[in-house]
């Protein structure tokens, strides 16, 4: 995982390359300092361990016994372990070696790590009262603004409310039915944008095409507005932001595993990228909301997000100040724009390798729509291939690879082993849907397997969880799924795809980049063809 950031898209490449060799440097130099002052007290613990003991076992202490892991390293734990490869492979790779419920120590954080169903249903779903707190990841609670939002709230009378908020104002189906008529248009001109550039020649970045569709349709339901120029949907004004945000979520800081050491944090740079991004949003959010108060004089309603949070304002409500107000406002954009564009990317890169599929889906959409020109709203409940093909692409592309992690409230047993309040819990979402025990060829993209298969991603089949389940289950699931289908059935519909000349199937890169949201490394280039819509209707 990259953690190399462009900061200045002015700079030529000469300088960029100097300042990214600089910036290198000085945080391998702060990452230097920072273990050399850690080397007394690993000595310390090197000798401990050395020293005979009969009677030692990691996972037995205190009277607990721990889940079983891999032997951690003084002072750094089983930090190691996740590096060298993605870190929801890296650990399926320890699961398969130490069981479904695994112990790490991640430097001073003990976590848990679920790769089962078994495991994952007695964690969201039997003891869900117990495991349905956040941690207070040091990223996740600054973009939050102190853990404010639906999302990184810990548990408590708070979350409960803004939850409930959230279902009856935000994500209840008459709010995502009265979204209809933006996702028709915003799809309408994102089919045009890929029509015009493919007159031109050019191949289509879908990756970055998705991102902006679903940016310009966040941004019409939360402040009822475009962000991108009218009739354009090419590449978003907030691509790198969102892209960052995200990606630093993630990011290894050493605060979350070493608290006692947070300075190193600021020696490195890090926590200045994370303020820097987070104040960039937060401008545009102070930006919109005090447009819409000067407005607000003048009586006028848009009936979007942000009317809801400042009308809950105005009630004198106390949950809703302002930085509440931008909380969740940073939820919308966070969790609304990116895991319905990395899901599209992936689900189109799973067709463009397999044509037998990819030609299933294009007949049955052209079928439904007819020669209409595009498919509407009220054609996709017959679009029932085209449903599993999204099924399909969230069982082995989740737009969260790791459910957002979870803190245990209290002391509790899972399948016999201890696990102390406090506990970090991690839910590999990614290798639960890639088990042979519940898939048959888990590997495969195959959405014929869902004929026969009765199973939702609703939270109740514990093998396919892509949005999680129990109480911190996501909220927007409706919302976005709604945008998904249709801008997936469109594209389908309006055009031909191919790889660019030279690639044949295999070709396709397949390399993840880990963030909060799990994209393609490289972006997905296709070249699109206008469909011949006149003759669709001769399709049986």
């Amino acid at each position: 995982m990259s953690l190399q950031v462009k900061i200045f898209d002015d700079l030529t490449s000469s300088s960029l390359n100097n300042f990214s060799n600089s910036k290198r440097f000085f945080s391998s130099s702060c990452l230097f300092v920072f273990f050399f002052l850690l080397l007394p007290y690993l000595l310390i613990a090197i000798y401990r361990r050395s020293r005979p003991s009969s009677s030692y076992n990691y996972f037995k202490y205190n009277g607990r016994e721990l889940p079983p892991g891999p032997p951690p390293l003084p002072i750094i734990g089983s930090l190691h372990e996740l590096f060298g490869q993605v870190i929801h492979i890296s650990l399926r790779r320890l699961s398969k070696e130490h069981g479904p419920l695994m112990h790490l120590q991640l430097g001073q954080t003990s976590a848990v790590v679920a790769s089962s169903s078994e495991v994952a249903s007695e964690i969201l779903r039997t003891q869900d009262t117990i495991f349905c707190s956040r941690p207070r990841l040091s990223a996740v609670t600054h973009f939050s603004y102190g853990g404010l939002d639906i999302g990184a709230s810990p548990y408590g009378e708070s979350w409960k409310k803004l939850r409930r908020f959230g279902s009856n104002k935000m994500f209840n189906p008459g709010k995502v039915q009265s979204f209809s008529f933006i996702r028709e248009e915003e799809v309408e001109v994102m089919v045009e944008s890929i029509k015009k550039s493919s007159l031109q020649g050019k191949l289509i970045n879908l990756s970055e095409i998705a991102l902006c569709l679903f940016n310009n349709i966040t941004y019409r339901e939360v402040f009822s507005k475009r962000v991108s120029a009218d009739g354009e949907c090419l590449l978003s004004p907030h691509h790198g932001l969102i892209m960052r945000m995200m990606t630093l979520m993630t990011e290894f800081n050493v605060k979350d595993f070493f608290p006692l050491f947070w300075w190193v944090d600021f020696l490195t740079g890090w926590w200045f990228k994370v303020e820097k991004r987070f104040r960039e949003m937060d401008r545009i959010f102070e930006k919109e909301i005090e447009l819409r108060l000067r407005q607000k004089s003048f009586n006028f309603s848009y009936g979007d997000f942000l009317d809801d949070l400042l009308k809950r304002q105005d009630e004198m409500d106390p949950l809703f100040s302002r930085k509440e107000v931008k909380a969740l406002l940073m939820d919308m954009f966070l969790g609304g724009t990116d895991t319905s564009s990395v899901t599209l990317e992936w689900g189109m890169t799973e067709l463009i390798k397999n044509p037998a599929a990819m030609k299933k889906a294009q007949e049955e959409v052209r079928r439904v729509a007819g020669n209409k020109g595009k498919v509407e709203e009220s054609d996709m409940e017959q679009l029932q291939y085209l449903k599993m093909v999204v099924k399909e692409t969230l069982r082995l592309h989740p737009p969260t690879t790791l459910l957002a992690p979870r803190e245990s409230m209290k002391d509790t047993k899972i399948h016999g082993y201890d696990i102390p309040a406090k506990t970090l819990v991690i839910i590999n979402a990614w290798a639960i849907g890639r088990d042979s025990k519940y898939w048959e060829e888990a590997d495969v993209f195959r959405p014929e397997r869902f004929e026969d298969k009765n199973v939702t991603f609703k939270g109740n089949h514990f093998e396919f969880i892509p949005f999680g389940s129990g109480r911190r289950i996501c909220p927007g699931m409706a919302l976005g799924l709604a945008s998904i289908e249709l801008a997936f059935a469109n594209i389908l519909y309006s055009f031909e795809w191919e790889l660019p000349s030279g690639m044949a199937e295999k070709d396709v890169d397949m390399e993840e980049r880990f963030g909060l949201s799990t994209h393609k490394k490289k972006p997905l280039r296709l070249v699109a063809t206008p469909a011949a819509i006149a003759s669709l209707d001769q399709i049986p």
